[in-house]
């Protein structure tokens, strides 16, 4: 556990700068969307959400949607589960072109699986999305993403809550990196986490991402979260 500790203070004082400038988005971020949180919680009561995880990032990935409700834009997302951000996207822009990617089955052996019941969550997905205009994709998310790139569909924001194994999180970031386009944003989940169980940490992978990408990105927020803008 103090070794935990000590590689994430030195990961939080090498991006010194970028932290504390986040932690004051953060702060701002939980009052200014108090509100809208609060009535987003009453709407999902409504639903088939068994779990709601993305509420702990609701008020910074508001932040950094588009202020504009009625803007089209197009979105992806990797990793969906029961589709509760998903949800949140959908039902706040009403014009967003959304593709949504999930395998819905047992990950990779290399990563941590959620569950063994994905024929439920994906029901789950189903019925919290229906009537709703959208892009399902279940597959392969690097398969899906290249797939993309090859039709030449790219995308203004991407949200990776996928696998949070360092390998699978690097070779997302790297294909959904391919279809961003020039000034869109990616958003990564609990980058900042440690799992005894992974060959290659969450940071790991994402340091390596930043490390590779460096002159084609600006990081625009590094708290558990990490939000990168394409030059």
């Amino acid at each position: 556990f103090l070794n935990i500790l000590i590689i994430m203070f030195f990961l939080k004082l090498k991006y010194f700068l970028y932290y504390y400038k986040s932690k004051i988005i953060k702060k701002r971020c939980k009052k200014d969307y108090a509100d809208q949180k609060r009535i987003f919680e009453q709407k999902i009561n409504q639903k088939n959400f068994s779990q709601k995880w993305f509420l702990n990032n609701f008020e910074v990935f508001t932040f950094f949607l588009p202020k504009n409700k009625s803007l089209k834009f197009d979105y992806l997302e990797v990793g969906c589960y029961e589709g509760l951000s998903s949800f949140y996207v959908l039902s706040e822009y009403k014009s967003v072109n959304a593709f949504f990617l999930d395998i819905w089955d047992m990950p990779n052996p290399n990563s941590k699986s959620l569950s063994r019941n994905f024929g439920l969550i994906e029901k789950a997905f189903d019925q919290n999305l229906s009537g709703f205009h959208f892009k399902k994709m279940k597959d392969d998310s690097v398969i899906s993403m290249r797939r993309l790139l090859k039709e030449n569909v790219h995308f203004d924001f991407i949200y990776i809550d996928g696998s949070h194994n360092g390998e699978d999180i690097l070779s997302d970031a790297i294909e959904a990196f391919k279809i961003l386009k020039v000034n869109g944003l990616i958003f990564f989940d609990d980058f900042l986490q440690y799992d005894n169980n992974r060959i290659l940490q969450s940071y790991e992978g994402i340091e390596k991402f930043l490390s590779l990408y460096s002159d084609y990105l600006k990081i625009e927020y590094f708290q558990n979260n990490l939000v990168v803008r394409k030059k």
